[in-house]
Parts: C-alpha cells; sequence; structure tokens
C-alpha cells in the first residue's frame, strides 16, 4: 500500500506568499453570482478547517463582489455537512470546505449518503505538514532513527496516538507502518488534543499530527518532531528533515484542504469558481492567517485537487479491505 501523493500538485500552484493580488473585479458577465454563497464546513466552529474557511471566505466575497457565508454543519465525522453539499443545487451557491478524507475515507469506514463521484473539486486552499512526535528527550529514541530501530525490535513494541479513524493522521501512520514494514500499536483519539495531553503525560509512544495543532508545544520544548512526514521541510520547523531526506523512503501524510461543488455542476462554472478562489488563496490576511496557523496557503487547478482526492481515496479503500481502517 505504497501511495506516492508527491508531484500530483505541478510547480507554481503555491499561492504567492504575500504577493499581489491579480485583478479582483469579477465582472466577465453572466449571472453568477447574485446572491451570497454558502461554504459549509462539516466541522464545529473554532477548529483549524473553520478558521481557514473563514478566512477563505472574506477573500473569496472580495473576489467575487457578494457575500460568502461559513456555515457550520458538524457530525459524523464530516459526513453530515458533506450531504448536505453532495444533495445542493449545482448552481455554485453551496459549497464544501474540508480535507479530502471527508469526501473518500468516511465514506470507505461507515456508510454514507454520498461517495466521491458525488463532488466536484474546485480548488485547493491549505496544507499542513504531518509530523511524527516524541515526547523532549524520551532515553528510547531521540531520532528518527532510534525510533526506527526501535519500532522494528518488536511487533506492536510503540504506542502510537492517531486523531481517529479515516484521519488524515490514521492514514500517514498507516503509510509509515508499510514504509517501516514494523506493526505498532494504534491508540485512537477524537482529535489531536487529547493524543497531545496523552503524549506529553506519557501514556503513548509518539502521535502523528499536523504542525498546526502540535507547533505550540514543540515550540515550548516539550515534544520533540523525529521527521516531517511529507515531500519536503516545513518552514515552521527548520532542521527537521522528512523521512526521504533520512534515507527511509518517500511518504506523504500532508493535509490538504479545499472546495467542492455539488458533482453536475456546469464546467463553465466549476471553472469560474476555481479562478475566485485562486484569486481569494493569495489575498495577504488569507496567506498571513495561513502562517498563523502553521500551514500554507496554496491554490491548485480543479484536476490537481481531483488527482489528491483520488489518490487519498486509492490509500483509504486499499486500508479498508485489508481490515485496517474501520470506526472504534
Amino acid at each position: 500500500m505504497k501511495i506516492q501523493r508527491r508531484g500530483l500538485l505541478k510547480a507554481g500552484t503555491l499561492a504567492a506568499l504575500g504577493g499581489p493580488l491579480l485583478v479582483p473585479a469579477w465582472a466577465q458577465g453572466g449571472a453568477f453570482p447574485n446572491k451570497p454563497v454558502t461554504i459549509v464546513v462539516p466541522f464545529p466552529a473554532g477548529g483549524n478547517t473553520d478558521i481557514v474557511a473563514r478566512t477563505v471566505a472574506v477573500a473569496l466575497g472580495k473576489v467575487l463582489g457578494q457575500s460568502v457565508v461559513v456555515d457550520n454543519r458538524g457530525g459524523g465525522g464530516g459526513s453530515i455537512g458533506a450531504n448536505v453539499v453532495a444533495r445542493a443545487q449545482r448552481d455554485g451557491y453551496t459549497l464544501l470546505l474540508c480535507g479530502a478524507g471527508v469526501v473518500v475515507t468516511v465514506p470507505e469506514m461507515v456508510k454514507t449518503a454520498y461517495s466521491r463521484k458525488d463532488f466536484a473539486p474546485i480548488g485547493l486552499v491549505n496544507k499542513s505538514s504531518m509530523v511524527l512526535l516524541a515526547r523532549k528527550n524520551d532515553p528510547r529514541f531521540k531520532t528518527f532513527q532510534e525510533f526506527v530501530a526501535y519500532a522494528r525490535s518488536g511487533e506492536g513494541k510503540v504506542n502510537a496516538a492517531h486523531s481517529g479513524p479515516g484521519t488524515p493522521n490514521h492514514l500517514a501512520q498507516l503509510q509509515l507502518e508499510a514504509l517501516l514494514k514494523a506493526k505498532f500499536t494504534p491508540v485512537s483519539y477524537k482529535g489531536s488534543g487529547p493524543a497531545l495531553v496523552d503524549l506529553i503525560g506519557g501514556q503513548v509512544d509518539v502521535h502523528f499530527d499536523q504542525v498546526t495543532s502540535s507547533l505550540q508545544h514543540i515550540r515550548a520544548g516539550t515534544l520533540e518532531p523525529l521527521a516531517v512526514l511529507g515531500p519536503t521541510e516545513d518552514p515552521a520547523l527548520p532542521g527537521v528533515k522528512t523521512v526521504a531526506e533520512l534515507g527511509f523512503g518517500q511518504i506523504d501524510g500532508t493535509t490538504y484542504v479545499g472546495v467542492l461543488g455539488p458533482s453536475g455542476m456546469p464546467p463553465a462554472l466549476q471553472e469560474q469558481l476555481a479562478k475566485a478562489l485562486a484569486q481569494a488563496v493569495q489575498d495577504p490576511q488569507t496567506v498571513r492567517s495561513a502562517r498563523e496557523l502553521g500551514s500554507v496557503a496554496i491554490s491548485s487547478t480543479p484536476q490537481e485537487f481531483g488527482r489528491i482526492l483520488d489518490a487519498e481515496y486509492t490509500l483509504a479503500s486499499a486500508a479498508a479491505k485489508d481490515g485496517r481502517l474501520k470506526v472504534d
């Protein structure tokens, strides 16, 4: 189950950090948009996805010349909000902002009223690096190489936390197990917060987490990032190498967040929204907000986002068939 997402995004799709916006006027004619646009966030208010959505909504509103409203529809691992968009009118006024897992991984774990084919990708807006974390100065492994040796010394010897079944954190854990040919003892949590508390307290050995939620503990000197689980180093973690740079092969646990509409949208409307979203992602406040979260504002074409969804689906479906991806 070796899935490579490296290279799925072409060079040049990263949003310019603080660069000038393209001409924001949205006056090429046509009826869209002539009323407010709703972005559904399939999680409660206050989380990282919600913060990203609210920043993007403001910037997208500037580009479109219409209000863009965020509607939080939490529950069911994101499936409640996703289903709202899957069943919405194909007119561009109801969109979904989430990570790929909500669309492709959750349906592999539980019965949902939607599947991947019910959504039309519009574009990416944000990415966060995944890191493997240990307690600072853990005498058993202070480096990634020492961790690998420890994990390989006995099946299930490492108690490895993740943020819940089907999350990018869980998929990253499965990828690393396959890459290292090691078997962890997985410990599932409802989100990163409780997992980080137990890692600091010594109840688990390592945790797979996004930089966005772990950075404060790394900067405080409580936790040690052993490696970046992605294709490139993270600017927020200078000196922390990727698994590939350390000589153990390619892995990509990067968490991508993007915007989707219901499938069946007119291609011209999908492209119109994609161009507007790409402009919105370059807004200085969007870039600044992402940087403060420990993530990166990025844009993409619908096709590039679609390839990321397809790669995540391949990974999730293979894990489900192996019996390694299931609800607790």
